[in-house]
């Protein structure tokens, strides 16, 4: 078969690329697309054409399983999100049906992740007061109430009519969603059922309803189909089950079930999402620990989700026998090619997910995803798609930075002539603050670099360092497409002593900056708490001063949780609704907004992390230099990567170049 014979490209991986049968179903390698959802669905409540490619995607990029994320299996009572999807309701019978022909086209095998929201379906999206296992008040100030007999019954029948369903509309197989606070998950956990009876009340009857569920899929769809379970091996929160309980759950499923996917956490607590999805201040691998501990209890396959990147990292998992196959969500929308390039031999060509969790943010502040490296989520019928190239330019782009960069690749692959110049001795612009050695940029000096290498490798690429773009080298490269590149610079706040030898800007704090014990952050959105989490760790008193009325206030959920618990975990102090008004070589004077007092306290160091602005007067110095003519990046408006990633993007593809 071809497929074999990809293969045995690549040798490296013999456990990770070697096929696995489930109940019959041989799957091509043991590289999962993990269960992704997305909040956006058309007017009749259909998986749009978007929708469908996002999954084709994974497909076409060599994943052996896509696994459709949160298919309600009871749409009247189990409706989480504004957007979502019911199984239970055969008028969408073609959406899932056009859905499995996508997936399957590009030569993966389709699985449907069986939800319900229980609990955590919000009274606006539901229509009513939600249910689950035990009646209290959620952390969100609405009520829940108990389910009763009839109802548990009902819902576990349901269960067992979705994978009914999903097996009659073409699924391989189904996932059936036991973790992370969903209503299975909720009479497993000790946080909310309180229940008394044969579904509650000791840990052995906690398991009562999923085991029930189980027997209704089981049913439903025969013992040649694959059901793989879902669970958290651990709820990693306070109160809540720990890996003994996330053991004895796995046990009770042994036999009954194909798969145990391990994952962690709970919706119910807000931060335990961190660990169901590790960001940048968490490790690699960060749940592989409770799948390896899992293992060693059943013989059923386990799966292992949870920050991986890398193909060294699964191969390990695999061959140490932690793990018979790796799900990877964030990593896949970051590069959905990633199981193909790992084929392939073409691993240092993987775009690593730099774990920001924009795209899971951005679902829920905009009802879409997004991805800050991946251009193309979000708009997937680009990749399918694409715009003709009407013919072959030379484009010359000033700045070396994330836009810059992302705009070359994707002219080169598009088959133009490219010249990326650099002012600086090295490309990546203003990622070079990866270099600082805090941890939690390791993600993102992982994604510089590798975006480093593929423009240096590549054959239509030319790069200049040391050279700024001004007319001369105009005329000599004659471009038929100019692109300005050239980011941001860091503001200076009007602050008296804001020149003085002890003030540094945030962006370019290194290991070697001379700061004293005592340093004031002045800012404290994303970029001065992780300086500020980074100065902590490194010994120093940190103060962060900021002028709105919280920290981080205007990041996305996660970002927002993550910074919020790092730097309350090292009790720096915080002073918010407060603006800096001087800074002399030993102190600062900060002025409280609100009361409009002064108090003036020690410092030997002050980092500015005030924000940026666009080099708008370089822009400017080009735009008449070339009749066709971009900005991208900080250079058109300071802001993220992903913002720089997409306009470098747009400036190639959706400009008509």
């Amino acid at each position: 078969m071809p497929q074999e014979k990809e293969i045995m490209m690549n040798t490296k991986y013999p456990k990770l690329l070697r096929p696995i049968t489930l109940a019959g179903l041989t799957l091509k390698n043991r590289i999962f697309s993990a269960p992704t959802s997305l909040s956006e669905l058309g007017p009749d409540t259909k998986y749009t054409r978007e929708g469908i490619e996002y999954y084709k995607l994974r497909a076409a990029g060599g994943a052996a399983v896509v696994c459709v994320g949160e298919v309600i299996v009871d749409l009247q009572n189990g409706k989480s999100h504004p957007e979502q999807i019911g199984i239970d309701d055969t008028k969408n019978a073609s959406s899932f049906c056009k859905l499995v022909d996508a997936i399957h086209s590009q030569g993966a095998a389709a699985s449907a992740e069986l939800d319900h929201g229980g609990a955590l379906c919000a009274p606006e999206f539901l229509g009513k007061t939600p249910a689950g296992p035990s009646a209290y008040v959620d952390d969100w100030g609405d009520e829940v109430r108990a389910m009763s007999e009839e109802e548990i019954v009902h819902a576990a029948k349901m269960f067992g009519q979705a994978a009914a369903n999903a097996k009659h509309y073409g699924f391989d197989m189904v996932t059936v969603h036991a973790g992370h606070g969903w209503l299975i998950h909720q009479f497993l956990s000790p946080l909310t059922n309180f229940r008394q009876d044969h579904w509650g009340g000791t840990p052995e009857k906690r398991l009562n309803f999923l085991l029930l569920c189980i027997d209704e899929i089981r049913a439903a769809v025969g013992k040649n189909f694959p059901i793989e379970v879902r669970i958290s091996g651990s709820e990693r929160t306070e109160g809540g089950y720990g890996l003994d309980y996330g053991i004895q759950i796995a046990k009770a499923l042994d036999g009954k079930v194909e798969l145990i996917h391990v994952s962690a956490g709970t919706q119910q607590v807000e931060y335990s999402c961190v660990k169901m999805h590790p960001g940048p201040f968490e490790h690699d691998m960060e749940n592989r620990n409770l799948a390896a501990e899992i293992k060693k209890h059943v013989k059923t396959p386990v799966c292992s989700v949870g920050a991986y990147n890398f193909p060294e990292q699964m191969e390990d998992a695999i061959a140490s026998g932690d793990a018979d196959c790796i799900a990877i969500g964030r990593g896949l929308v970051a590069d959905p090619f990633l199981p193909k390039k790992i084929i392939e031999g073409r691993e240092d060509e993987i775009t690593p997910c730099l774990r920001c969790s924009d795209c899971m943010s951005s679902m829920i502040a905009f009802r879409g995803m997004r991805c800050a490296v991946n251009p193309i989520i979000g708009r997937e019928c680009d990749f399918f798609h694409p715009l003709p190239v009407n013919r072959r330019r030379r484009i010359l782009i000033a700045g070396g930075g994330p836009a810059g960069m992302e705009a070359a690749l994707i002219a080169a692959e598009k088959g133009h002539s490219v010249v990326l110049c650099e002012a600086r001795d090295k490309l990546g612009g203003a990622l070079k603050f990866a270099d600082n050695g805090a941890p939690n940029k390791l993600t993102m000096k992982r994604y510089r670099d590798s975006q480093i290498r593929k423009v240096l490798a590549h054959p239509d690429i030319e790069v200049r360092l040391n050279t700024t773009v001004d007319a001369s080298v105009v005329d000599e490269v004659r471009p038929d497409v100019l692109i300005a590149a050239v980011g941001g610079r860091p503001v200076t706040p009007p602050i008296p002593g804001v020149e003085g030898d002890n003030v540094f800007f945030g962006a370019d704090l290194m290991p070697d900056t001379p700061l004293g014990k005592r340093v004031v952050v002045i800012g404290g959105g994303m970029i001065g708490c992780e300086e500020s989490v980074y100065l902590s760790d490194l010994g120093h008193e940190v103060t962060i001063v900021e002028l709105q009325d919280d920290i981080a206030a205007d990041c996305l959920k996660y970002p927002f949780l993550w910074l919020h618990h790092e730097v309350e975990a090292r009790a720096i102090r915080v002073l918010t609704s407060a603006g800096c008004t001087a800074i002399t070589g030993d102190s600062v004077t900060v002025k409280h907004l609100d009361s409009g007092a002064e108090e003036t306290f020690p410092c030997d160091s002050v980092v500015l992390a005030a924000g940026m602005r666009s080099r708008s007067d370089e822009v400017e110095a080009l735009r008449p230099l070339c009749s066709t003519f971009y900005v991208v990046g900080d250079a058109r408006q300071a802001k993220n990567v992903m913002m720089a990633v997409r306009d470098g993007y747009d400036a190639v593809v959706d400009m008509g170049l």
